[in-house]
């Protein structure tokens, strides 16, 4: 059967990832944390450790469980990182489309460092888990991102 309005109900930790869609429960036991120690190195982001990043996600996003969920483009999480994310680029908004959060990202490129200072250093896997939602809207064809 196909449900149109399929939601997917997401929530990133950073040590185990979760994805619940049609009652559907899956739980990956390798979160931010793995991709963290994995990509940053002496607690700096910058444009190499994104580069590992985005490897590591994909790697992770395209692995056997996830690949084949069928998103009809909304997602939801209520994630303390999601909220996080919406106030430091998106004045604090409860809904985030593909397209606002790609303009958000790309700021979050240009300005790294700036970016980076505005959060306190044990709090920089809020980026990780930028990194992976922006993936997550590309490979899994998510339109937008509502915070609940």
């Amino acid at each position: 059967m196909n449900h149109p309005d399929t939601v997917l109900k997401f929530s990133l930790g950073l040590n185990g990832l979760s994805f619940d869609i049609d009652n559907q429960n899956i739980q990956l036991e390798q979160g931010l944390g793995f991709v963290d120690s994995n990509s940053i190195l002496h607690g700096v982001i910058d444009e190499l450790a994104i580069e590992k990043m985005i490897y590591f996600i994909e790697e992770i996003i395209e692995s056997k469980p996830l690949r084949n969920l069928k998103i009809s483009g909304v997602a939801v999480t209520s994630d303390a990182a999601m909220i996080q994310l919406s106030e430091l680029f998106f004045s604090a908004k409860k809904q985030i489309s593909r397209i606002e959060l790609e303009h958000g990202f790309n700021d979050f490129i240009e300005r790294l460092s700036y970016y980076t200072s505005q959060v306190s250093p044990d709090q920089l896997s809020v980026f990780t888990y930028f990194v992976f939602v922006r993936e997550m809207m590309h490979h899994l064809r998510i339109e937008e991102i509502q915070i609940l």
